[in-house]
């Protein structure tokens, strides 16, 4: 009864797998359409567009399973990638729209590429169009990314022929091996939108061979991106906030030795507590790491269980001042990235109500929170060699 006069085949789609976004430069303005303005905008407006770049499926050159079953002609790219310059995205896409055949389809979309410069101005309106669009899946990743978007949409990875599919599963294999949070869009989104906490995303660094590193996570106040993290301090936040497994390794020195040894976080334990003192927060941080001694620079020196003891009393000096240096980054910045606002309103919430009351006026106040830190680590194997 319902029947298909509607239908839409999935041939006559333009199924975008990522999105690029860039500040448009100058004289790109001169690309825009007059498809959506009635008048033309003003020159203040025109310092705001950006351009974005999209990776659109091809029908039949995606490679299902292994071998070159591409179904097209040798040679043939699996993507279509294309650029436009709009004032908003929306505006954007809309441009693209009119140089294509087939609709734009968002329902598979997986990665959303932002340009350090955009993040920097802030992504208000990219933040925006992505709640409202129902075609918008929650689990794409956002990122950032040093230099321009176009360069990662163009890139051209030798372990994987569709471009989004390598990056997708960069970040997905650095979940799995404990060296990212999973904060996907719905996550940063949700986090943007709490009183008490901010949001922050993958922060990605394109290198010569089209290969991505992640470099360290960006996180932001209110929708504008205030600062970066190294990578070693993702297993920093992800030891505070108790995100296992643990992936991160160490290198450092053994004590009264010159030995350069590695120790690897397996597992981790953490419990964050708040309470007011003097009429201020002051934070509670308590951390248990467990994990594994992987490799020792010098034969000679013996591992004992004094020298293992004098390891985890060095791990727990430098990655208490590691932690420290990490919380007090964000608090310079005003980015609550590890939601201390979020359990002030939960276990203080007369406090809250009286003191805070606003996402604006805790910024201010996690400025001057005081913190008290503990760290515990404990070196559970040492590899299958005797010393």
């Amino acid at each position: 009864l319902t029947g298909c006069w509607d239908r839409l085949e999935i041939e006559d789609r333009a199924v975008v797998l990522a999105i690029g976004i860039d500040s448009a430069k100058p004289g790109d303005e001169k690309e825009t359409s007059n498809s959506t303005h009635i008048l033309k905008p003003d020159t203040e407006s025109s310092k705001g567009l950006i351009r974005i770049t999209v990776q659109i499926a091809v029908p039949g050159r995606i490679p299902l399973g292994t071998g070159d079953g591409s179904g097209g002609p040798a040679g043939a790219k699996p993507v279509w990638v294309l650029s436009s310059v709009g004032y908003t995205v929306e505006d954007a896409i809309t441009n693209l729209q009119q140089q294509l055949a087939d609709e734009l389809f968002l329902g598979h979309l997986r990665v959303i590429v932002i340009s350090e410069d955009v993040a920097k101005k802030g992504i208000e309106n990219e933040n925006d169009f992505f709640r409202r669009q129902p075609q918008v899946r929650r689990t794409v990743w956002m990122v950032v990314c040093k230099g321009s978007a176009a360069d990662i949409m163009n890139a051209t990875p030798q372990l994987e022929r569709v471009p989004t599919l390598y990056l997708l599963a960069t970040l997905e294999h650095a979940r799995e091996m404990g060296k990212l949070p999973n904060i996907f869009m719905g996550v940063f989104f949700s986090a943007s939108s709490s009183k008490g906490k901010e949001g922050m995303i993958p922060y990605l660094v394109l290198k010569k061979e089209s290969n991505i590193e992640i470099a360290g996570m960006a996180y932001f106040k209110n929708d504008i991106m205030v600062g970066t993290t190294t990578a070693l301090q993702i297993g920093h936040y992800m030891a505070i906030k108790e995100i296992n497994p643990g992936g991160y390794k160490v290198l450092l020195q053994m004590p009264d030795s010159k030995t350069m040894v590695i120790f690897k976080s397996t597992h981790r334990k953490a419990k964050i507590t708040t309470t007011i003192q003097n009429g201020k927060v002051h934070a509670f941080v308590k951390c248990q790491i467990e994990g594994d001694l992987v490799e020792k620079s010098n034969e000679n020196v013996l591992i004992t269980k004094e020298n293992l003891k004098k390891l985890e009393e060095k791990i727990q000096s430098d990655g208490t001042i590691g932690f420290k240096k990490l919380i007090q980054q964000t608090q310079k910045n005003g980015s609550d990235i590890f939601g201390f606002g979020e359990y002030v309103r939960a276990t203080q919430p007369a406090y809250w109500n009286k003191e805070v009351k606003t996402k604006e006026a805790w910024e201010e106040q996690y400025k001057e929170m005081s913190l008290d830190l503990t760290l515990q680590i404990k070196i559970r194997r040492v590899g299958t060699k005797t010393n």
